[in-house]
Parts: C-alpha cells; sequence; structure tokens
C-alpha cells in the first residue's frame, strides 16, 4: 500500500485489482474506490445470475450492458446511499426471456445482503434490433451521348419534389458547428440525389444499421443515390464544386423547416459513435 492505493491478489487465478481514494475523500481518483467495488459486485452479480439462468435453458444471450450511477450521503456518516443501474437487454431476447431473466436477479446473493442496507433503483431496457441496409442507386437512362453532349431522363418514379442543390466550391452542407459536423435528418423526405456536375461525397450515418457509417463518392454515371428517411446525411464537393439534383418522396406533413435544421454531433453521443464505427465506402 502506497499513499491511499491498496492493491489485493485473487489467490487462486493471481488476478490483481487496485483502488484508490475518490477525490472528494482525500484520494485522487486513479482507479476503483471501495464503494466502487461494491457496486460493481452488485451489477457483476446481475449479471452472472442471467447468465447461468440463459444457459441453464439453453438460451444464446448476446451481450448485457449494465451502467451504475453511485450516489454517497451528503450528510452524516459517509456511506452509499443509493445504487442505480441501467441494464441493457440484448435485442434478440423475446418477452418471455425477458421476464424470466429478471425475475432471476432475485437470486443475486450480492442483492440479499445489501437489499435492507440501501437504496438499488433498477431502469431496464432492450438493445433495438439492428438492420442490414443495402443503399440503392437508381440508374438513369441515357438517350444519347457525344464528346461534347449528353441526353438523359434525370426522372425517378414516384419522386413529387426536386430541388437543386449547387455547391460552389468545395462547399459542406451542412456546414460544421465549430469542430462539430453537422447533418440533415429528413423524417418524412426520402432523398434521390443526381449529380449533374462534378462530383459529391456523401457521408450517412445511422445508429439502427449494423453498419452504421457510410461514405459514398458520388459521380454521374452511378446513378442517384436513395438515401432513406431517417437518415442523418452530410455532402461535400471538392475544388471545382457540384450540381445535385435530388428528385425527393415527401410524405403529406414535410415541411421545409423541420427537416432542414441541421443537428450538431456536439450533444449526439449515438452520432459520434456512429461517425466513429469504420465506414463502409
Amino acid at each position: 500500500m502506497g499513499d491511499l492505493h491498496t492493491e489485493v491478489q485473487h489467490e487462486q487465478s493471481g488476478v490483481r485489482l487496485q483502488t484508490d481514494s475518490p477525490v472528494d475523500h482525500a484520494g485522487k481518483g486513479e482507479n476503483f474506490a471501495p464503494t466502487d467495488l461494491l457496486a460493481t459486485a452488485l451489477g457483476t452479480c446481475f449479471l452472472t445470475v442471467m447468465g447461468i439462468t440463459a444457459k441453464e435453458r439453453g438460451w444464446r444471450l448476446d451481450e448485457i450492458s449494465v451502467e451504475i450511477e453511485k450516489k454517497m450521503t451528503a450528510h452524516g456518516p459517509r456511506k452509499i446511499e443509493s445504487l442505480g443501474f441501467k441494464i441493457e437487454m440484448p435485442s434478440n431476447l423475446n418477452t418471455h426471456q425477458l421476464k424470466i431473466l429478471k425475475e432471476s436477479i432475485k437470486d443475486c446473493p450480492v442483492l440479499r445482503n445489501l437489499n435492507n442496507s440501501l437504496k438499488i433503483k433498477l431502469h431496464w431496457c432492450q438493445v433495438k434490433k439492428k438492420s442490414k441496409v443495402y443503399l440503392n442507386f437508381i440508374p438513369t437512362n441515357v438517350f444519347r451521348e457525344t464528346p461534347q453532349v449528353k441526353f438523359f431522363d434525370a426522372g425517378i418514379k414516384e419522386s413529387n419534389g426536386s430541388d437543386v442543390v449547387i455547391h460552389h466550391v468545395s462547399a459542406v452542407s451542412p456546414p460544421n458547428d465549430e469542430n462539430f459536423e453537422q447533418y440533415y435528418d429528413h423524417h418524412h423526405q426520402i432523398d434521390q440525389n443526381l449529380v449533374l456536375q462534378g462530383t459529391r461525397a456523401f457521408t450517412l450515418l445511422n445508429p439502427e444499421w449494423d453498419e452504421p457509417h457510410h461514405v459514398i463518392y458520388l459521380n454521374q454515371r452511378m446513378g442517384a443515390l436513395q438515401i432513406p428517411a431517417g437518415t442523418f446525411h452530410q455532402s461535400a464537393s471538392g475544388l471545382e464544386g457540384s450540381i445535385v439534383l435530388n428528385q425527393a418522396v415527401r410524405e403529406s406533413n414535410f415541411g421545409p423547416r423541420k427537416e432542414f435544421t441541421p443537428i450538431s454531433l456536439r450533444n449526439r453521443e449515438d452520432l459520434r459513435k456512429a461517425k466513429a464505427a469504420d465506414p463502409i465506402f
């Protein structure tokens, strides 16, 4: 033991565990506090009991995550006042399985020891099932093409709205929020973007996809890129700029003011996490 640091070793495995006093209690907070270990013991006990229950029934159990919020007393003897648990269950479980696993944590021995000693709050939620998305490129019908002239049909079936988006030089749309990127998110419009001149790079983010980060370098010969509603998107042009025709499909409650408000990554942890995923080009 040095200063307020401690180290313990598990006799059977040899695994070592360290602690430090928290910054609000004479320490530096460089590791788990002893009270953190108590909270962690309860959280990992929940996970272990649910794992045993699933194994006994032959269920495949995907990843479960637990976030723990520990609150210490502000007055009187220093101790844990309450523990809050956010337990995120995997998407592959049905209602019956969820009910049994929730009931199973009552067999947690750590819970039996703590139940009457402090407040324990449980919040259960289930991860949304990710969806595999294949982006669509709608081909154009070229009637005639010579070195100087191209004549093609830019129309797209079912489109009921047309936007021309012109980027002068290397524009980014929407522009960044200082050091944070911004994206558009259309709830009532499907975009179908066809490059008329130049090239444009689209970055698509969608936390609901199993591959949440896509980058598309769009040119005219690829056809129109279809961006599903609810997908966050940003586009950027090269030095020469670009012109894009968007043959959109709009629902009756579409409204430009609602659909074209930039959304910053500054306050969106889910989008920052999606952007951090390896991109699909």
